[in-house]
């Protein structure tokens, strides 16, 4: 009856999975809680958001823009991309837009209008009118490309529809600037296209190669439980096993109200190692009863469950508390990975410690002297194995592997520190360098000023601020000081205007371009500038100093962030504070402190979670250091080895940190509980640790074995961060093998007495 109702709710919860959509946002990715992001929020409506897209047009035959071909398309683009899903219309730009104006100076003072006049005809007197007026309106590095050989077409994007409410489908974005790249794109012009709806669009399309490598993964893993069960049959329940906790949680993530995010995809992976892991030592342990004690299907799975439930629940506990503290940090997406997470992990309690055994109970073997013949063998094999493996339980050799686990520590305190938070390549992170957006984004970079790098800082001031010549002043040499600051392509801000106008009032003297001295005088300057602009809000109390950078490395970042905040403290009585931060790098910039603050946190956590379920579960100091002292080393290391391959620490890799960790507990304790049983009987350290190692050692050996085998796979992906993540996941497996089954037994010769007494220590 039981096994009815639950494989009725995986009916149910298979149904809610199949209607899981993908589920990507702008404002996911956000800290909202941090002080950065409070003032995005305050004048986001003033002076714009930072989710931006920017197509560039780029002549390939070596022609400038001025002529009929490439200006009609550029009409054409600039149209298509206004009428775009999600599209803020009021905040496209491109020649062809009204609010794109010339100014300059004439013999009865100024003459401007729109870049290309509303009258627009092609004649080649048109186009020499439109070349000077591009040169008079000082879009060439920010419009125009520096060698006037291509033009950008910038947009805005909103989260929800102004009108419907619906969220915003990035899929659909991105395939509509795709279809936009395909129609026109020729021979002599080439289209490139950045922004975070690209990002999202070509992460989702590359989702399909990850489940071409969870498939991998699961053929795999298949093969090697047929090895190690022996039985085609018992290999598949596992397996069973996990996939239908993959079911459960994808389904309680859709009756929940989620979707699945195009950057948590790999959270099911981990879903399924981990529940192929507890599946293994159910059928190890099963197994074992069947050969060696000659118990039926219906006693062996008893029995097996006794013996490892509490062990086993213990670990998927821990994992869940564990993934909890995920919550820290305040980053939509981090705590739906942690939702995400903790979900499947209950599921897999459902699914290994309930579906399971009651399935072990109906297994009828159809030759058990066959099977016991052939556990026999396998267990001759492997008792060599665990033999050499129980000499670590032994002085001679568990000093030297602490040496070595102390040399490894060293080496991992030594390069924390050169461990950084945030991008640490130019391009995306998430897809290769080589791939198409992150060319497109060279390209745009080498081409142009700015691309969708941005980073606005909010000067404060009282109400109009702008005719207040020591505010617009202070102002204006932050604006030159960041100019100067390495990492900044270009600074624009409203005094740079000002004393642009200035000059023109002056007949275009050199002398003359300087702020005027006068609130009349700085009122005539700076009432030219429109609030569309974005360079001043209506009452001139906020004047945005628009940073664009080279890229949005992490050094980068903090190097500009650093400077603002030592300007604004060496300025704190000029009237004008500048408030950090607004645009893309703004975002960054509070999500990398963000990650800074709690990353340490989030692991003392994990840890302290798992220590305090640890001394809970088995009262006793040296199991806590056992288990606890190699999941701590693994975590040092894992943090090194980010370091040095330079995987930086975002809110991407640090759930995954947290994840592994989570991961890396399970084979502890269940060598551990075992352990604790034959030292409780009297046997000494080396026969206990033995004994552990033939029944739930050997299945926890097997199971990093497999994770190892699947996770290598995705070094060949075409996925940056599948690879990286791969990368990570190998390291992380491989440390926490070694130091469950080399380190745990060493630490426990320090502290277990020859006499064995599992609460005796030294």
């Amino acid at each position: 009856v039981t096994f009815g109702v639950l494989m009725a709710l995986t009916a149910v919860l298979a149904g809610s999975a199949h209607r899981l959509q993908p589920d990507a946002g702008f404002e996911k990715l956000i800290p909202l809680a941090h002080t950065y992001m409070k003032t995005f929020k305050q004048y986001e409506k003033a002076f714009g958001g930072a989710n931006l897209i920017s197509l560039a047009l780029i002549r390939t035959d070596g022609k400038e823009i001025y002529d009929e071909h490439f200006l009609d398309t550029l009409k054409k683009v600039t149209d298509e991309v206004f009428f775009l899903p999600g599209v803020d219309r009021s905040r496209v730009a491109s020649l062809f837009t009204p609010g794109v104006r010339y100014i300059e100076i004439v013999e009865g003072g100024f003459a401007g209008g729109d870049v290309i006049p509303r009258n627009y005809a092609p004649s080649p007197e048109m186009f020499d009118s439109i070349r000077r007026n591009v040169a008079a309106s000082g879009v060439i590095g920010r419009l125009v490309s520096n060698d006037q050989h291509g033009a950008l077409v910038v947009a805005e994007l909103l989260e929800h529809d102004p009108v419907t409410g619906e969220k915003l489908d990035y899929r659909k974005v991105s395939a509509a600037l795709e279809d936009i790249r395909r129609k026109y794109s020729d021979q002599g012009i080439g289209i490139h296209i950045i922004g975070f709806a690209k990002i999202v669009g070509d992460v989702t399309d590359a989702s399909m190669e990850v489940i071409g490598f969870f498939v991998a993964a699961l053929v795999l893993t298949l093969l090697l439980l047929w090895v190690f069960c022996g039985s085609i049959r018992l290999s598949l329940l596992p397996l069973f096993a996990a996939i239908t906790a993959v079911i459960w949680e994808l389904g309680l993530l859709r009756a929940c109200g989620y979707g699945l995010d195009p950057f948590a995809i790999l959270v099911p992976f981990l879903i399924l190692s981990i529940g192929v892991s507890h599946g293994v030592q159910y059928i190890n342990g099963w197994g074992n009863e069947v050969a060696e004690n000659g118990r039926d299907s219906f006693e062996a799975s008893r029995e097996t469950f006794r013996r490892l439930f509490i062990p086993g629940t213990v670990a998927i506990v821990t994992n869940v508390i564990g993934f909890a503290t995920l919550a820290f940090i305040q980053i939509e997406i981090v705590q739906e990975m942690a939702i995400n997470a903790a979900l499947g992990m209950l599921a897999v309690i459902v699914t290994n410690k309930v579906m399971l055994p009651i399935v072990l109970t109906w297994v009828k073997l159809e030759d058990v002297a066959e099977f016991r013949r052939r556990q026999q063998r396998r267990r001759d094999l492997a008792d060599r194995v665990c033999a050499w493996l129980a000499g670590f339980a032994t002085p001679g050799r568990a000093v030297p592997t602490m040496v070595v686990a102390a040399l490894a520590f060293g080496w991992a305190v030594k390069e924390y520190p050169h461990l950084r938070i945030g991008d640490t390549q130019v391009g995306v992170p998430e897809l290769r360098p080589d791939s198409r957006y992150n060319n497109d984004s060279i390209t745009i970079m080498q081409n142009f000023f700015i691309g969708v790098d941005q980073l606005k800082v909010i000067a404060e001031t009282r109400p109009m601020g702008c005719i207040d010549r020591d505010a617009m002043e202070t102002i204006d040499r932050y604006s030159w000081h960041m100019q100067n600051t390495p990492g900044v392509a270009y600074a624009a801000s409203l005094p740079q205007f000002a004393r642009f106008l200035q000059q023109g009032l002056s007949e275009g003297s050199p002398k003359w371009l300087v702020l005027p001295r006068n609130s009349a005088a700085l009122a005539e300057t700076t009432r030219s500038v429109p609030s569309t602009a974005g360079l001043k809000n209506p009452d001139c109390s906020a004047m945005p100093v628009l940073l664009y950078t080279y890229d949005h490395r992490a050094e980068t970042i903090s190097r500009i962030v650093d400077a603002t905040k030592a300007f604004n403290e060496a300025n704190k009585d000029s009237g004008v504070n500048f408030a950090l931060a607004a645009g893309n790098v703004g975002v960054m910039a509070a999500t990398n402190e963000e990650i800074k603050r709690t990353e340490l946190i989030v692991i003392v956590w994990v840890h302290l979670t798992l220590l305090i379920f640890v001394w809970l579960s088995f009262r006793s100091i040296a199991s806590v250091v056992c288990i606890i002292t190699p999941l701590v080393l693994c975590s040092l290391l894992t943090y090194g080895g980010m370091a040095t391959i330079g995987i930086g620490m975002k809110s991407a890799t640090l759930p995954v940190a947290a994840f592994g960790v989570g991961i890396g507990v399970d084979a502890g304790i269940y060598i551990w509980s075992v352990v604790s049983q034959y030292l409780e009987r009297g046997l000494p350290l080396r026969d206990a640790y033995r004994e552990a190692l033939r029944t739930t050692g050997k299945a926890a050996l097997f199971t990093s074995l497999s994770l190892i085998v699947a996770v290598f796979t995705w070094l060949f992906s075409d996925l940056q961060f599948q690879k990286d993540m791969g990368a990570l996941l190998l390291f992380m497996f491989t440390t926490n093998l070694f130091g469950a089954l080399l380190l745990l037994p060493a630490l426990a010769t320090l502290l277990v007495k020859p006499a064995g007494n599992a609460d005796t220590q030294a």
